[in-house]
């Protein structure tokens, strides 16, 4: 699932590490975080094999390149499965934990401005335009252009962004898209290994595109990063002045304050406005949520309190289900409430608050007998805590979060324009993440004007580190 804002939120980009932090901020409050670290995709295309049929589970386990076995169930698939056979697949949900990614046979290519479906075994020649083209005329033209492209064992889906391209730019799209369905039965053709076909943009880079053609704010910190971005707006023909560098003495999630959001979503008790807190637990098998009044305003009224701190909570709970990117069960306990009109309330202000995500992300179970709320939330891959912490109940960073953490602090350290020759102690197992040749050499070598000393730190913990100039 990409869920993104509209044409008046702003997306915050932090590209100067070796990942991109990408923050979209509505009404003057972040409201989701992503972490890019580049790796599989949704959308992802394989040519893969079959290595075990499952059939208590109605599903094939298939081999693919670089990724954990995926589960390929029967029914997302033409025809039977046999161990050793060969299978285009494309990944549609992530793997998380310990389990490995889920797969299709019916086969999605997403374009920026469309979705071509190329081997609809039922039901092609589909044409599906946008339901927010309110324009006759336009529809028509489009329904004429796409009736005389579409093959009978195609279907398109039409975005929203592409509803005023020229003919010219969506027909080349779908040469591309169509492209890459040639390159996945060449592959099916001549099997040799399992192999990544297609690599689809991330759920971030599909936010990111999708923001800045539709025209939205963007502020990105990171020279490539922008570069990229502008390149893409011209490309395209599209003006680039809602792009904006940030160039500031500060890094820009700093000068946003977006760096205290992510502390507190690693922290298991977030305080609410106007008083109370929740505190966030999570494990393997639920996610736990109870609400507490706290101090809560002055009101001596213990019904109307209550239900006023589990109102403000509602809100907040669903942000940090975002923020925390946390998925599967979710379990409530929010303050004890009067009567059932108090309980329709709360779940009006959950449902309210997850917006387009009711629309099949997000399912209610209600309340249970015993006062608890449960909910269920689609798995959007890795939970924030599982990227930044490596284990529990004492979390350390993950050598990748430590390696990031380094490389933006030593960048703050030096946006000043101090240059020159350094010395960067770190701890020993930190060494061979910022050796010559790696991506975060180079981003000091940047930073710093030439590649720095490093040396080893014993008293040094993961994240830390001591700059020494020469």
């Amino acid at each position: 699932m990409v869920a993104g804002g509209t044409e008046t939120d702003r997306l915050l980009i932090d590209a100067v590490a070796c990942e991109r932090r990408i923050a979209l901020i509505g009404n003057d409050r972040l409201s989701r975080l992503w972490i890019d670290r580049g790796g599989p995709a949704r959308f992802d295309i394989h040519l893969g094999r079959v290595s075990k049929i499952l059939p208590e589970m109605a599903a094939a386990m298939v081999a693919l390149d670089g990724v954990a076995d995926g589960l390929l169930p029967f029914d997302r698939v033409d025809g039977p499965l046999h161990e050793g056979q060969w299978v285009i697949v494309q990944i549609s949900r992530l793997g998380f934990e310990d389990k490995g990614p889920k797969l299709t046979g019916r086969i999605a290519i997403e374009g920026l401005g469309m979705i071509l479906r190329p081997n609809e075994q039922k039901g092609g020649g589909l044409i599906e335009l946008p339901r927010r083209l309110k324009d006759e005329d336009r529809r028509a033209s489009l329904s004429a252009l796409f009736k005389g492209l579409v093959a009978r064992e195609e279907s398109i889906t039409l975005r929203s962004l592409a509803i005023n391209w020229d003919d010219a730019a969506l027909t080349g799209e779908l040469k591309q898209l169509r492209t890459v369905w040639t390159q996945a039965r060449n592959a099916l053709a001549s099997p040799v290994k399992p192999v990544l076909v297609f690599k689809a943009l991330s759920d971030a880079d599909q936010l990111i595109e999708r923001h800045v053609m539709a025209g939205g704010e963007c502020i990105v910190d990171g020279a490539d990063e922008f570069v990229r971005l502008r390149g893409l707006l011209r490309a395209r023909g599209f003006d680039d002045g809602h792009l904006v560098r940030h160039d500031g003495a500060r890094l820009l999630f700093d000068d946003q304050d977006i760096e205290d959001d992510i502390a507190t979503a690693l922290q298991p008790r977030v305080p609410l406005p106007g008083g109370g807190w929740i505190a966030v637990e999570q494990t393997t098998a639920l996610c736990a949520i109870d609400v507490n009044a706290g101090g809560s305003d002055a009101d001596h009224d213990q019904v109307r309190r209550a239900e006023q701190v589990n109102l403000r909570a509602a809100s907040e709970i669903v942000r940090q289900l975002q923020l925390r990117n946390i998925g599967g069960l979710v379990v409530i306990d929010p303050l004890r409430m009067a009567g059932k009109a108090s309980r329709d309330r709360f779940e009006t202000a959950l449902r309210d608050a997850f917006g387009p995500e009711m629309s099949g992300a997000v399912q209610f179970g209600g309340f249970t007998r015993l006062g608890l709320f449960e909910l269920t939330r689609q798995r959007g891959g890795i939970a924030l805590a599982e990227l930044m912490h490596a284990s529990r109940p004492d979390p350390v960073p993950t050598r990748t979060a430590a390696l990031n953490a380094i490389l933006r602090s030593v960048t703050r350290d030096l946006r000043t324009g101090q240059a020159g020759r350094y010395r960067l102690h770190v701890a020993p197992e930190m060494i061979d993440t910022l050796a010559l040749g790696t991506t975060g050499q180079q981003i000091l070598e940047r930073v710093m004007g030439m590649a720095p000393e490093l040396a080893a730190d014993e008293t040094l913990s993961r994240a830390d580190y001591r700059l020494e100039k020469l």
